[in-house]
């Protein structure tokens, strides 16, 4: 079943995230005041519209509360983005997603009520570092509260160590292993006997001192 999805400004983020969502079968109308890029992108879109997405009275007219969620990437507006954000909460809008471009824009975002704002420069900055320092770490999820979801992938060194799943010796009440990856075969709720291979993926969840402590072992 295919969802309705609006990109109100057709920036680099904007379009990427239209690209996905048409991939996926759904239902996305693109908006931008810049006809030639709305003209470029219109045989992308279900749907394409030249207009001013700062304008109360063009947004009123869209039905925009009626869609799964509106995104807003505006590059060279930072005024338009929050007023655009301002207008959708009004309107009733119940998911906005607003691309960020400043630690202060997205605290201004927060305020007018986004409920989730997207920092692009920080969130992948955070997860270069993170892989920088913990060299097998392949992906993570913030779940917030120190809780987290990793994937990591086993070195030879653990593997010496830790034949089995048994042998990482995780504490069920602090960390729980939810799948093991080897290639395209996902192991679920792996039992303790699972034998690990080197480049084996683990997925992990839980507080992040418990997975630092994993990672040491790697």
């Amino acid at each position: 079943m295919s969802r309705q999805f609006a990109i109100l400004g057709l920036g680099y983020f904007g379009v990427t995230v239209a690209q996905e969502l048409i991939r996926q079968h759904d239902d996305v109308l693109g908006i931008d005041r810049d006809e030639e890029r709305v003209n470029a992108l219109s045989n992308l879109l279900t749907h394409a519209l030249v207009a001013d997405i700062s304008d109360e009275k063009t947004l009123s007219e869209l039905s925009l509360a009626d869609y799964d969620a509106v995104i807003i990437d505006v590059d060279d507006n930072l005024e338009d983005s929050m007023t655009c954000t301002l207008l959708l909460r009004e309107l009733g809008v119940r998911e906005i997603w607003v691309k960020a471009h400043s630690d202060t824009h997205y605290r201004l975002l927060r305020h007018l009520g986004a409920r989730h704002v997207v920092y692009p420069e920080y969130d992948t900055g955070v997860r270069v570092a993170q892989s920088l320092h913990y060299h097998a770490m392949v992906d993570f999820i913030d779940l917030g509260d120190h809780q987290f979801v990793v994937e990591l992938q086993t070195t030879e060194n653990l593997c010496k160590k830790c034949a089995t799943v048994a042998d990482l010796e995780l504490d069920d009440d602090k960390l729980a292993l939810i799948a093991v990856k080897r290639g395209r075969e996902v192991l679920k709720s792996p039992d303790p006997d699972t034998p690990l291979q080197e480049k084996d993926n683990l997925i992990l969840m839980g507080d992040l001192d418990d997975l630092r402590k994993l990672g040491s072992k790697l």
